[in-house]
């Protein structure tokens, strides 16, 4: 599966290799992961209702020192499974820039995008994908894989991703309507 990274959720943490003797313990036997998070004083928490994350293996085509040079990238993924209590996805390798994603990494924040309402079965279209979803109080954040026409739809109002099939293809979750209230 061909995934474009649009955002990342706040939550980044990293196991490193267990043979301390090993040269390539912090390097190529490293993996990176990321989730949904809210802020939590001064920590970024998981405080998941719905538990999964990313990973990015050190010997992939990712810098975890400057993350935000995936942003736009494209990735060839797994599938997206469920293993460990939770959904998981690994990016394998950046993928050539020719290639046309199937699915959008995309996350929603409150702090962003206006509050969601979890427990609505109509927060998202039903082909987007969640991959993980934090909660506290007054704060949420969602992970989703997305494709072009999914939507969200947040206290603000709707929210759908666009695609510009044009020359670099750009992607952009975009507010498409205000909320009304009924």
């Amino acid at each position: 599966m061909l995934v474009q990274v649009l955002s990342f959720g706040s939550n980044w943490w990293a196991r490193f290799g267990h043979n301390v003797d090993d040269p390539h313990r912090f390097t190529r036997h490293a993996a990176y992961y990321n989730s949904s998070g809210v802020r939590c004083g001064s920590k970024v928490r998981r405080h998941w209702i719905v538990s999964g994350l990313i990973r990015f293996n050190g010997v992939g085509d990712f810098n975890p020192n400057l993350p935000d040079r995936a942003i736009g990238r494209t990735f060839v993924c797994s599938e997206l499974s469920q293993a460990f209590g939770g959904n998981r996805l690994l990016f394998q390798r950046r993928a050539p820039k020719t290639d046309v994603p199937d699915s959008y990494l995309v996350v929603v924040s409150s702090d962003v995008h206006g509050a969601i309402d979890f427990s609505s079965g109509a927060w998202k279209s039903v082909f987007s994908r969640v991959i993980a979803a934090s909660h506290l109080r007054d704060k949420q954040e969602a992970m989703l894989l997305m494709n072009p026409g999914d939507w969200v739809q947040t206290s603000t109002g709707f929210w759908q991703l666009i695609v510009d099939l044009g020359p670099g293809q750009r992607a952009t979750l975009t507010r498409v309507g205000e909320k009304t209230s009924a």
